[in-house]
């Protein structure tokens, strides 16, 4: 009876502390999710402004598929552009939506670790489980790499850590089914399209399947089917992409230090964290190096133990060569771009960006050991066969101080989220109307004719920071409806008006169809300033006829003009492409009345028309 008792007792002990483990695993999800939504910058910024290409020429008409995959920095971000010129195009490029990506990128990278730890580890130790759930919490939402979390352009270092993640884990958990090779394939070519490291997530999967071949010379079906797949990315990937010239390499030897700083970084930064604020990167790499050779030598003799298991590709065995090769690929490829990039050198290794994938190694040793201690093989013998009387002991001391020094991490990160969120309060203020310079556009991007240019199509697309103006609506009086203007062939309109406010932001004119479904050509317009003695561009565009319908007052989105009020303006309107008037578009001609002072010649090209009709403008302006 007694013994049942504390049976029954035990059972309630183990079940009540996996529970207390699990809602402790939770804690670094809502903390991430906290400190996105209170620091993340939420206006375009440095290189994610330069999405503005592609979001531009696809309201503009010009937009070229091709240019999804065009390379960029020595990667070819295909996921990224088509995610994030998606979300713009629905939201006007609302920057604040695309944090739901990023959300959705990291929280599925959790589960991920989720699935493939449960696979691996819940069967003998209850505590096993849960207790490894909780380390990997603090390592994938470790504030440590606050960089992929404060802006949203880190969508593809994130998009690419999932992809990998889950290529190389549904790989090596389920190796000898043909779905699980397809699927992981798959992930790891759109990783590739990501982010340059998907390719190492290849290279890291061939290495692992050959090394545990039957017969090395001899490489199994698996392995080719990688081999195949690797063979055509680099086909297809690497034409086309040029380094940056004059860009330094290291010695040898600091190749090797940044290496071990590299791998370090993710644990020597979560046991202290070094970062005084949001664009820190720490100077010093002793730390960082010093855990990066425990590591090393950690990840090298589970290795040695695991070879009899690698031989028969026991799934935390893979886990942990392939895990180890592809942090020690990434790391090797960054250091040999970074670590003698500039001014911080070798103490690029500490960034924050760079532990997404450092981390690799370290969850490797962390999915082997607690597989080792969920199936028996850890639990009574060291690496050599001796046992450790102590070992429990000193496991679970090691494991509070991680949880400990963690938590004391994230306490202390706060401040470098605080400095995020003050400076996108700075970053939002640098976009006011207009594109003069500022001194605050050195923050936006460091190019000022690139900042102007930026400022101009967004606030004549209005989108982004300026895709909510208070316009002033000035519609320009005309008489009754005559009859409308066909745009087919050479025929061209164009209309004289003057400007009665400051910051022109948009030309509204009534189009027509006949009611008939229309032949789909292109329509271009531009806009001139005619004031004085030369004349000026203004702004361009095109739309495709099939987007007109009958009687659409259609707007026509111009840059800000801040100096508008009294200038003369024309507006031209012409259509290419369209040879015959056959179920064409037109635009609706009225009858002028002179109280109208503002509203001024009519020009038409290829047909006579009266002088006394005009086009029905709305004009608007910024308030």
């Amino acid at each position: 009876m007694l013994l049942k008792i504390k049976q029954s007792y035990k059972v309630l002990t183990v079940s009540r502390s996996r529970i207390i483990l699990f809602l402790l695993s939770l804690i670094p999800a809502i903390y991430l999710f906290i400190a996105i939504q209170y620091s993340a910058i939420t206006v375009p910024f440095w290189d994610h402004a330069e999405m503005i290409q592609w979001i531009s020429s696809w309201y503009d008409g010009t937009f070229q598929i091709s240019s999804l995959w065009a390379p960029h920095n020595e990667t070819r971000p295909f996921v990224y552009r088509v995610v994030m010129l998606f979300n713009a195009i629905i939201t006007n490029w609302d920057i604040r939506s695309e944090y739901v990506y990023m959300y959705a990128s990291i929280y599925m990278t959790f589960l991920c670790h989720l699935w493939a730890l449960r696979r691996l580890t819940d069967k003998g130790g209850l505590l096993v489980f849960p207790t490894a759930l909780l380390l990997i919490s603090l390592l994938v939402f470790s504030p440590v790499g606050h960089n992929n979390h404060w802006w949203s352009m880190m969508f593809q270092l994130n998009v690419s850590n999932l992809l990998i993640t889950f290529g190389l884990l549904v790989t090596f958990l389920i190796s000898r089914q043909w779905c699980a090779h397809i699927l992981g394939a798959v992930s790891c070519w759109l990783a590739a399209y990501s982010l340059t490291n998907g390719l190492f997530a290849f290279l890291a999967v061939i290495a692992a399947l050959h090394l545990t071949a039957k017969n090395l010379l001899r490489p199994d079906r698996w392995t080719v089917f990688w081999i195949i797949n690797f063979t055509a990315i680099i086909f297809l990937y690497i034409p086309g992409i040029h380094p940056g010239a004059g860009i330094k390499h290291p010695s040898l030897d600091n190749l090797a230090w940044f290496f071990l700083v590299y791998i370090g970084a993710p644990l020597g930064s979560i046991l202290w964290f070094p970062f005084k604020s949001q664009f820190d990167i720490p100077i010093s790499t002793v730390f960082n190096g010093i855990c990066g050779i425990i590591l090393v030598i950690s990840a090298s003799l589970l290795l040695w133990h695991a070879r009899e298991r690698l031989r028969t590709r026991h799934p935390a065995a893979l886990v942990l060569l392939g895990f180890s090769l592809f942090a020690g690929g990434s790391a090797l490829a960054t250091g040999w771009g970074r670590a003698a990039f500039d001014t911080y050198g070798l103490s690029n290794a500490n960034s924050s960006r760079y532990t997404i994938f450092g981390i690799y190694l370290l969850l490797g040793i962390i999915y082997y050991v607690s597989t080792g201690f969920s199936e028996g093989w850890l639990r009574t013998t060291t690496l050599y066969g001796k046992r450790w009387g102590w070992r429990n002991v000193a496991i679970t001391i090691s494991i509070v101080a991680f949880v400990i020094l963690s938590s004391i991490t994230y306490i202390r990160a706060v401040k470098v989220y605080e400095d995020a969120h003050n400076f996108n309060r700075m970053l939002t203020s640098a976009y006011t109307w207009g594109v003069e310079p500022t001194d605050l556009d050195k923050y936006i991007y460091p190019n000022p004719s690139f900042v102007k240019q930026l400022k101009s199509d967004l606030q004549r697309l209005q989108i982004g920071p300026y895709s909510v103006p208070h316009l002033k609506v000035d519609k320009l009086l005309v008489g009754k409806f005559k009859y409308p203007f066909p745009l087919y062939g050479n025929k061209i309109l164009s209309q004289q008006f003057r400007a009665n406010g400051q910051g022109l932001k948009m030309i509204g004119v009534t189009m027509v169809t006949w009611g008939n479904k229309q032949t789909n050509y292109k329509i271009f317009w531009q806009l001139a300033d005619i004031t004085g003695k030369n004349r000026i561009s203004v702004a361009k565009g095109v739309f495709d006829s099939m987007d007109v319908s009958d009687w659409q007052e259609l707007y026509l989105r111009l840059p800000y003009l801040s100096d508008s009020r009294g200038r003369l303006y024309e507006i031209e309107f012409s259509a290419k492409g369209k040879p015959d008037n056959k179920n064409t578009v037109g635009l609706a001609l009225y009858e002028k009345k002179n109280t109208e002072a503002n509203l001024d010649l009519l020009v038409a090209k290829g047909i006579p028309i009266s002088d006394s009709l005009t086009l029905a403008l709305q004009l608007e302006y910024t308030k």
